[in-house]
C-alpha cells in the first residue's frame, strides 16, 4: 500500500491492480470541498502513473456516505454559489473532465449514500457497485435550486423521463431503484461490496489496458456526435488500435491458445 503524503483530504492506495481513491471525509459525510476536487484531479494522476494499476476505485470513507454532494455554504447575500472573476471553470467541472480525460476505467465503491454532487461522481464513473443500503437523490429543487453541474453526467446514464422524476421530484430512493434506473451495475449486501469490486476489477485487468483505454474515450466522444460522425471516428481510430502491441499480443495468443500478458502499449 502507498499513500500520497501530500493529500489532506482524500487517501491513495495501491490494492492489486486497482488504485482506490477514497474521499477522507467521513465526519462531514465526504461532502466535496474545493480540496477534495483538486486532490482527486491529482490523484487520478497518480494512479495512472502507477506501475501494474488497471483500474481506479473511487470511494468515500466510513460505511454511512458515498459522498453527500458539495460543502456548500451561504456566501453573504445569502447564495450558496459565489462569483468568482478570473476563475470560470467550477472546480467540479474540471474533476468531471478530468475523470472523462483518465486513461483507466474507474469503478465507483459506493459503500453509501449518494446525494447531488455524489450522485454525478457516480455517474461520472465507468462502472459502479453499490451496498444495499445506500441512497441517492439530487434533492436540490428542494433549496431552490438544480443539480446543474451534474446533469451533463446524469444525462449520459439516465433516461430522460426517470431524470426529470428525479431532479424535479427531488426525492431519496434506494440502491435497487438506481440499479434499475442503470446508475450502478451491480447492488450487493455491505459484507460483500469489496469481494464484488475485486472482482469488476479482475474482470477489466483481465482485457488489453490499450483497448479499454481507446474504447471508453470512444463511448465518450461518440455518445456526442451523429451517426455518421460517429462512424467516421470509428473508422479513423480502429487502424490506429490495430497497430497497438496489445492487439499484436491478443492476436498471437489467440492463435497459441494461451492467456495474453498484455505490455500495455
Amino acid at each position: 500500500m502507498s499513500t500520497a503524503a501530500s493529500f489532506t483530504q482524500v487517501r491513495v492506495e495501491a490494492r492489486g491492480p486497482a488504485c482506490v481513491l477514497t474521499i477522507d471525509r467521513a465526519a462531514q459525510h465526504n461532502t466535496m470541498t474545493d480540496v477534495v476536487m483538486q486532490e482527486l484531479c491529482a490523484a487520478l494522476r497518480a494512479a495512472e502513473a502507477m506501475a501494474g494499476v488497471r483500474a481506479i476505485v473511487l470511494t468515500g470513507a466510513g460505511d454511512k456516505s458515498f459522498c453527500a454532494g458539495g460543502a456548500l455554504k451561504a456566501t453573504a447575500d445569502g447564495s450558496p454559489f459565489a462569483l468568482e472573476p478570473g476563475r470560470f471553470d467550477n472546480p467540479v467541472a474540471e474533476l468531471f473532465r478530468a475523470m472523462d480525460r483518465c486513461n483507466l476505467p474507474i469503478v465507483a465503491r459506493v459503500n453509501g449514500s449518494a446525494f447531488g454532487g455524489g450522485l454525478g461522481l457516480v455517474c461520472a464513473c465507468d462502472f459502479a457497485v453499490a451496498t444495499d443500503r445506500a441512497m441517492f437523490g439530487t434533492t436540490e429543487a428542494r433549496v431552490g435550486v438544480f443539480p446543474m453541474m451534474i446533469l451533463p453526467l446524469l444525462m449520459r446514464v439516465i433516461p430522460r423521463r426517470r431524470l426529470l422524476e428525479m431532479c424535479c421530484y427531488a426525492h431519496r430512493f434506494p440502491a435497487v431503484e438506481a440499479q434499475r434506473m442503470d446508475i450502478v451495475n451491480e447492488v450487493v449486501p455491505a459484507a460483500q461490496l469489496d469481494e464484488a469490486v475485486d472482482a469488476l476489477v479482475g474482470r477489466l485487468a483481465a482485457n488489453s489496458p490499450v483497448a479499454l483505454r481507446i474504447g471508453r474515450r470512444a463511448i465518450g466522444a461518440m455518445s456526442d456526435l451523429s451517426l455518421s460522425d460517429a462512424l467516421n471516428l470509428a473508422q479513423a481510430v480502429l487502424p490506429v488500435l490495430a497497430q497497438s502491441e496489445d492487439t499484436r499480443e491478443g492476436f498471437k495468443a489467440f492463435a497459441e491458445r494461451r492467456e495474453p500478458v498484455w505490455p500495455g502499449r
